[in-house]
């Protein structure tokens, strides 16, 4: 396994804390101890600087000031006005990071993804181990179903021998089932794929899915909203189905049913911020999509694409 990508933050803003002391923090360590230690949320992260410009200001504002943003609480305002006391942990707890070859990536910073802009709620910092998806690729999402039957794993397969000759990027779950599929199937076709997370780094769920995750990081990375201590939750899926979607130019669907919950909330997401999605169709492999599902996916503005040769049409919207 080669190593997992390094990277410390230059672009640093100037913050003065205290009568006589200033001192230079990176953007990484600042919303670190705005997000991880004083409890931001990203779209409250985004209000904030919408009204305040940047960081600093944020970190530097009293409950007063704060308390004007819509959906501001005390609770969260008195927080706020503690982050800075938090930097020295966020700085150590940043080195650590680093030190583990577990990359923070904030959206400050260049080669953060520029499709996560689409989203309503970017994250406002990544954990990755290995690397980023490659701004000059193409990307796509691969997914459906963790109960997928070997024609659904073989259709997806096929996909992915046609995304990696063609130098696509694919994004999918840790999942067994569909999401696994793509990731595999990239490997075997020399191609490069990226997991998003429904856990932090550290707690991969199941722990079969371990291997898995590092033969991903061997060329592409996997990448998690969540600090790499977070445990997995139930509902994590919604935010990492938001991932999956930001990451990619389109979702490919290959195999889903009716309670195929976290692949049907994935493309309520594709309806909501406009982004292409498709639904593979091909008859030579039995009946992977049910009506009902169908109709959903259709509602959300997924494009049902019947053949497999209709990738090449997919290959080409992805601009």
């Amino acid at each position: 396994m080669t190593a997992f990508r390094r990277r410390l933050t230059s672009d640093c803003n100037c913050v003065d804390y205290g009568m006589n002391s200033t001192t230079k923090y990176s953007n990484a360590v600042q919303v670190l101890a705005l997000c991880k230690f004083a409890g931001v949320q990203p779209r409250l992260l985004q209000a904030l600087l919408q009204h305040f410009g940047n960081l600093e200001r944020i970190i530097r504002a009293d409950s007063g000031k704060l308390m004007v943003i819509d959906g501001m609480t005390a609770e969260a305002a008195n927080k706020i006005t503690k982050s800075a006391k938090f930097l020295e942990e966020a700085q150590g707890y940043h080195r650590d990071l680093t030190g583990r070859d577990i990359t923070v990536i904030t959206r400050f910073d260049a080669d953060y993804p520029d499709l996560l802009f689409e989203l309503n709620d970017p994250p406002p910092l990544l954990y990755v181990r290995g690397r980023l998806p490659d701004k000059a690729k193409k990307s796509v999402a691969l997914v459906g179903t963790s109960k997928a039957t070997n024609q659904g794993i073989e259709l997806t397969v096929k996909l992915t021998r046609s995304f990696a000759a063609a130098s696509v990027q694919v994004i999918s779950s840790l999942n067994k089932g569909i999401g696994a599929a793509a990731h595999v199937g990239t490997k075997t076709a020399k191609g490069v794929s990226f997991s998003v997370l429904e856990s932090g780094v550290d707690q991969l769920d199941p722990a079969e899915s371990v291997p898995l995750a590092v033969d991903i990081v061997e060329r592409g990375g996997v990448i998690s909203e969540y600090p790499p201590e977070d445990k997995f939750h139930e509902d994590n899926h919604v935010c990492a189905n938001r991932l999956i979607v930001g990451l990619s130019q389109a979702v490919v669907v290959t195999q889903v049913y009716r309670d195929s919950r976290r692949t049907l909330d994935l493309l309520s997401c594709c309806g909501q911020i406009g982004k292409l999605a498709y639904v593979m169709i091909d008859p030579r492999f039995g009946a992977l999509v049910d009506k009902e599902s169908l109709s959903k996916a259709v509602s959300c503005g997924a494009i049902p694409m019947v053949g497999l040769d209709k990738v090449d049409d997919i290959i080409k919207s992805l601009v």
